[in-house]
């Protein structure tokens, strides 16, 4: 009875629900104030609103005014106990459900007397004198047996088991390893006796183990072990299980207890004619190769072609014990080789040349075809250079028949190209330029190059220019620096420039001088123990070079270069030393070359201090000159002008001329014709000395002017040389008396020195002659005489190797000479004995004798110069 209560009740809630679900979904989309019945006063939530408005259900004066004052009837709580407040949807009132054994419409009375449905779960109803009292079944609790009791609280199962509450009851979930109703019993598993084959079985929680006798495996031992497992046999042998053993079945070729041994097929020695056995499995073969001979065991004589001697496509034919290849054009020898047609190069003007047998030139190469083919492989095809064409490369095309230069240029045929002579048009002044001459230059044309030089334009980075070619003596961009300078005697300038010390360097000295002496210092460079010096000598240019205080080097050219021109001389020291004299009048040897006496660590080119035309002299005391800085006596001072001087490529200018290093040097070239005025009297021979005149007089006139005088006071000086014949002022050895920054001075003739030209200069002083060579002191120059052994004019030739053939030569010449003498005297005897026999005799008379002697004095011209001491 009470159950069917229950059961009324649950149909009973189960049928309102839905309205409650209908009543709560209108204020529930989206918005979670229509879940906590935010619409109050019998009012309805409008979900589709933003502002979450409700609308009022009740008579439309509540449209003007918000829900705000309408309550919710289930706000005060109205339902009393454990009573539920239920709003009634559309109207504004409330429905409380009331819990058993209460009703009313707050649910604020008690029923008095058991009713229907009261007691929950199957409890009875008891009527009580103040309240029912609900006896609960076993399981339940409260006073309507509204509360279940939990068996499972007091953990009644054990060992990990799961508790199940169960009405008035529980049921206990063992774990494996476990039984009975607490599973408080551990489980034997090895009660049934699992393992075979007498295995021992150990016995586990939840679980069982099997220790297995040998020869078997598996979890109950029911297994028994493979031995073949492993794969023991070897060699492809098959292997047999048993019983704690295995067997293996060994394949033909194999023995042994796991088939490991190979046996020799070879041992028996199968192949014959020397073929190569090659043991394999169960099996062997024969390599013939070499043999001569094929087939399984060697057997058969094989043919000789069959190896393809014959190479290049050739083909081949057997005889009885030989072959012969016969072979394509361009190819020979035995087994037709590759004839090279190239190695006699045959293609001129670098032409390649390309075989025809070249396989891979094939559709590479214009003159050979695409494919290649044997028939056609003989010969070869020259690919030839540029402008060069015929089947050799031999002509050379002429590219100038299309007259490619233009606006007058003159074309050139060049081996396989062609060069273009611009002209300069003299009418219009234009230069052209360019490969073709098209191309004209403006570089000249707002530029005027000095003193001479030649405009020379030139188009060059987009950009037009000129340079200046300077005339000589001239140098500079436009040819405004002066490069000449004079030297007026007893002089020097020293200069400095920048030493060269790498190794395989070039240094070089070139320079232009212009003189009437026969002896002067032209350059020295270098220091005390290694200097190159430049001289002139006897009118000759003389090159000698002296490293460690011994001459290393002479160098000398017979060009006589004191005739007062311009005269180009250069030196360039490398791995040799050049000596070159450049002037057009050279017709014989004018370059002469000798080792470098230089070591590998030392260089003239390392010395930056150079001397022209002369050393600085040092003083004494009393002001009496002394011996050069390089503590030796040399040529004397240079007289005359120098031009163009290089040293290592840099210009010597008057910008190099200082005070201090140097003396008696003037920029230009200041000579005078002295023997304009014609100063020598009585027929006497006038000779120009750059600084001065020479007369050479007849005798009995001596002197400077040839006149009687002896003294500067009584000789007629040219008047613009002095200028005052008061002056007592004695020139010696015909010394010129000469006004210099208004005084007087002598200047000396070539071989003098000194105040007066008191001092004639030992040119032997300087040790020139070599080898032992006695020098005589002459004078203005000396004279070696030379041992017999040498020759040359400082005995600088070495004589001594073709002494012995011009010993015998000279001895073979002087019997020859007197064998013809003898012959001619014995001649001439008897043919005066003829003429004695047949005529008389014949003796000059005493006037005769007397007339035919001549004066010795008359065959002797009178001396040049006489010397005032």
């Amino acid at each position: 009875k009470a159950l069917q209560k229950i059961n009324y009740l649950l149909i009973f809630y189960l049928s309102f629900s839905p309205f409650i679900y209908i009543k709560n979904s209108f204020c529930n989309k989206n918005d979670t104030n229509c879940l906590s019945n935010s619409c109050q006063s019998n009012s309805t939530c409008n979900g589709f609103s933003k502002d979450n408005d409700c609308r009022c259900s009740d008579t439309a004066s509540n449209l003007d005014k918000g829900c705000d004052n309408m309550k919710d009837p289930c706000f005060s709580s109205p339902c009393q106990g454990n009573a539920t407040c239920v709003n009634t949807p559309g109207e504004r009132s409330f429905l409380c459900k009331c819990p058993p054994g209460y009703n009313g419409t707050t649910c604020e009375t008690v029923t008095s007397s058991c009713g229907m449905n009261s007691c929950q779960h199957g409890g009875i109803c008891r009527q009580d004198p103040v309240h029912p009292v609900c006896l609960c079944p076993a399981g339940y609790a409260g006073r309507f047996c509204e509360m279940d009791h939990d068996e499972c609280a007091s953990s009644p199962c054990h060992n990990g088991a799961v508790c199940q509450d169960g009405l008035n009851g529980y049921s206990c979930f063992c774990v494996p390893g476990f039984q009975g109703r607490h599973c408080d019993l551990e489980v034997d598993e090895c009660v049934s006796d699992p393992c075979k084959n007498a295995g021992t079985c150990l016995n586990e929680i939840g679980r069982y183990t099997c220790v297995c006798p040998r020869d078997y495996s598996g979890v109950n031992c029911e297994m028994e072990i493979d031995e073949c497992w492993s794969q023991p046999c070897l060699n492809g042998a098959t292997c047999q299980d048993a019983l704690g053993a295995y067997f293996c079945a060994c394949t033909p070729g194999f023995l042994g207890d796991h088939c490991e041994l190979n046996v020799d097929e070879c041992a028996s020695q199968p192949c014959l004619h020397g073929g190569l056995c090659v043991d394999g499995s169960n099996r062997y073969s024969c390599n013939c190769m070499g043999s001569g001979f094929t087939g399984t065991h060697c057997e058969t004589l094989m043919p000789l072609c069959w190896s393809e001697p014959c190479h290049n496509n050739a083909t081949c034919e057997d005889s009885a014990d030989n072959y012969t290849c016969h072979c394509w054009p361009g190819y020979t020898g035995a087994q037709c080789e590759d004839i090279n047609e190239c190695s006699s190069n045959p293609c001129q003007s670098d032409g390649e040349c390309v075989e025809r047998s070249s396989e891979q030139q094939y559709g590479r190469v214009a003159q050979l075809p695409s494919s290649f083919s044997y028939p056609e492989a003989s010969g070869y095809v020259c690919i030839c250079q540029p402008g060069f064409t015929g089947i050799f490369c031999e002509e050379d095309i002429d590219e100038c028949s299309s007259n490619p230069c233009q606006n007058g240029g003159t074309c050139e045929n060049l081996p396989g190209n062609y060069t273009c002579h611009c002209p300069f048009d003299n009418h219009s002044g234009t230069f052209y330029e360019g490969r073709d001459c098209s191309d004209i230059l403006l570089g000249c044309t707002h530029h005027q190059c000095l003193n001479n030089g030649i405009c020379i334009p030139h188009f060059q980075n987009g950009q037009h220019g000129f340079s200046c070619l300077c005339p000589s003596g001239y140098t500079g961009s436009l040819c405004e620096i002066v490069t000449t300078l004079s030297f007026e005697g007893n002089g020097f300038l020293g200069v400095t420039s920048g030493s060269v010390t790498a190794e395989g360097s070039v240094c070089s000295i070139a320079l232009k001088f212009q003189t009437v002496q026969p002896m002067a210092l032209l350059l020295l460079r270098g220091d005390r123990d290694m200097f190159v010096m430049l001289e002139l000598l006897s009118g000759c240019i003389h090159l000698s070079v002296q490293v460690n205080n011994q001459s290393k080097v002479l160098l000398y050219i017979s060009h006589n270069t004191s005739d007062g021109e311009w005269h180009s001389v250069e030196v360039v020291f490398a791995d040799t030393v050049t000596l070159t004299l450049l002037d057009d009048s050279c017709k014989e040897k004018c370059i002469t070359k000798a080792p470098s006496p230089f070591g590998k660590d030392r260089s003239i080119c390392a010395f930056p201090n150079s001397f022209l035309g002369g050393l600085p002299m040092g003083m004494n005391s009393n002001g009496v000159a002394l011996l050069n800085i390089y503590n030796r006596p040399s040529t004397p001072s240079f007289v005359g002008c120098l031009q163009d001087i290089k040293i290592d490529s840099n210009h010597i200018t008057p910008e190099n001329i200082s005070s201090g290093s140097s003396l008696n040097i003037k920029p230009g070239c200041m000579r005078k014709d002295w023997c304009e005025s014609q100063p020598c009297q009585n027929r006497g021979r006038c000779t120009n000395l750059w600084l001065s005149y020479q007369c050479d007089c007849h005798r009995p006139y001596g002197g400077l002017n040839c006149l009687k005088g002896k003294f500067c006071r009584h000789s007629r000086l040219p008047a613009t040389v002095c200028g005052n014949e008061q002056t007592n002022l004695t020139c010696y050895n015909g010394g010129s008396c000469t006004e210099f920054l208004g005084g007087f001075k002598c200047v000396c003739r070539p071989g003098f020195t000194g105040e007066r030209c008191e001092k004639d200069i030992d040119e032997c002083a300087s040790d020139p002659c070599f080898n032992g060579g006695l020098c005589q002191d002459l004078l203005n120059r000396f004279q070696c005489l030379c041992d017999v052994a040498f020759a040359g004019e400082r005995c600088e030739i070495d004589l001594a190797g073709d002494l012995i053939s011009d010993i015998f030569t000279a001895i073979g010449s002087v019997t020859l000479a007197l064998l013809l003498i003898l012959f001619l005297a014995i001649a001439a005897s008897v043919v005066a004995s003829n003429k004695r026999a047949t005529q008389g005799t014949y003796s000059p008379s005493r006037q005769e004798k007397e007339g035919s002697r001549v004066e010795m004095w008359s065959m002797m011209p009178p001396p040049v110069m006489e010397r005032l001491i």
